[in-house]
């Protein structure tokens, strides 16, 4: 066998032998055909190769796809649901995010069973359930919740109504209170907020109302006193000039010397305190202020209207606000009707539970099915998968320290080689300096005789 046909070779292949599905009566098959069993099964996480070795365990899958495919069926209508009670477009563009949602929740659950197969067994494997059925939960009260305001939700959108009507009174009346139309605000109320401004112009026409007021009782107290002592002073002169016998008088009839005087009395009086001017001011005085009090009334109309106007403005732009519900306020509204009603309470949390028990279905169905026949060959798999792989892996080391081994000692005999070749280099270099230089000394003891 080599390397490539090897590393085609399944580890199925290697623990149960290519025959295996002639041993339950089927024909092996190159390439099988995509069937519903198929892909229910996929959102399980099993291999279908390992599958293949027990064909009985095919149907206990493909329930349990069914029920993940269920779940996400189901989380998709909840965020279709809690979408369309938060936006107000059509349905229709909200079916590709749900279909997303749903895909992401099959995505989860598929891996948390597939964490779950196996027959590995001890503390860690309940400690990863726990975890695991924790997050499922989490998952299942997420989608419960949407799927659960929607059902309530004619019931709740009622409710939310009612306090909004009732809130948009209240907010009416302290605009009301707060701003009244012919009196200043009351001090026992706290208008933070709810004070308007009606304009100016009335104020100021009160105010002068006021003070001409004011002017009038002073002017009509001075002249009530000029009167009565011009009266006084008119009866003392009639009783002493006529002789009337009294306390202040003579008694003596006749224009007498006090009969004089008191004409002079009389004339020094009228002279200083004119009642005839002092009676035409008041009437003056009370038709200013008989002007002023019409000036007042249309002021206090315009008021009147404009405070009316910008009450209803605040009341309009209250209800504007309540115009659209959120998830929040149907949320909050929830815990006020159940708070209210037993039943609304009772179906709440019983949905709640259902909702929470259907997501969490595929976990607690791996956890009844218990270890399976598949859960035994996939750890078998595993374990000879894991030691093909270190075999390998040892095989690659191996082949690849040799190679270099071989290359190693290939390269010290070629060192070695010209280690030699430069030795017997420099041997025959000294061989021949010494031929050299012995020739040379033959040469120069030849010529030693003839130049004697």
């Amino acid at each position: 066998m080599t390397t490539s046909s090897w590393r085609r070779t399944s580890v199925v292949d290697i623990l149960h032998g290519p025959k295996s599905a002639e041993q339950h009566g089927r024909r092996p098959r190159r390439r099988e055909r995509l069937t519903l069993g198929m892909i229910l099964r996929r959102f399980t996480g099993v291999d279908e190769k390992i599958l293949a070795s027990v064909p009985q365990e095919r149907s206990r899958y493909t329930s349990l796809g069914g029920v993940v495919v269920s779940t996400a069926l189901i989380a998709g209508a909840s965020v279709l649901g809690a979408l369309t009670l938060l936006s107000q477009v059509s349905p229709l563009y909200l079916v590709p995010v749900a279909v997303m949602w749903g895909l992401i929740i099959a995505n989860v659950d598929r891996f948390l069973i597939t964490s779950l197969h196996g027959d590995n067994d001890g503390w860690s494997r309940w400690g990863n359930v726990l975890i695991r059925l924790a997050l499922a939960v989490a998952i299942g009260i997420f989608i419960a919740e949407p799927l659960t305001l929607k059902i309530f939700q004619e019931r709740l959108d009622r409710e939310i109504m009612v306090k909004r009507d009732q809130a948009i009174g209240q907010t009416e009346s302290r605009y009301k209170q707060c701003n009244p139309l012919n009196e200043p605000a009351p001090s026992d109320v706290d208008c933070t907020g709810y004070l308007l401004d009606g304009g100016d112009k009335a104020q100021a026409v009160e105010g002068n109302k006021t003070e001409k007021d004011k002017l009038l009782k002073a002017a009509e107290a001075r002249l009530a006193a000029d009167v009565a002592e011009h009266a006084r002073l008119v009866k003392h002169l009639n009783q002493e000039c006529f002789g009337e016998p009294t306390d202040h008088t003579t008694g003596v009839r006749g224009d007498g010397p006090e009969c004089k005087r008191r004409k002079g009395d009389l004339k020094t009086f009228l002279d200083n305190h004119d009642i005839a001017e002092q009676q035409a001011k008041v009437a003056a005085m009370k038709d200013e202020i008989g002007s002023l009090v019409a000036d007042l009334a249309s002021a206090e109309k315009d008021r009147s209207r404009t405070l009316s106007k910008k009450i209803a403005e605040h009341v309009e732009d209250t209800k504007r606000a309540y115009a659209n519900i959120g998830l929040l306020d149907r949320w909050e509204a929830l815990g006020t009707v159940a708070s209210q009603s037993g039943m609304v309470n009772f179906a709440h949390w019983l949905l709640r539970i259902i909702f929470v028990l259907l997501d969490c279905m595929p976990i607690i169905s791996k956890l009844l099915n218990g270890k399976t026949e598949y859960d035994r060959l996939l750890t078998q798999e595993l374990r000879a998968g894991s030691a093909c792989h270190e075999a390998k892996l040892n095989y690659t080391t191996r082949q690849t320290t040799g190679t270099y081994e071989n290359d190693l000692r290939e390269e010290e005999r070629r060192l070695k080689a010209e280690r030699g070749r430069i030795d017997r280099d420099q041997r025959v270099d000294e061989a021949s300096r010494d031929d050299e230089i012995d020739r040379l000394a033959r040469t120069f003891m030849a010529s030693m005789p003839a130049q004697r």
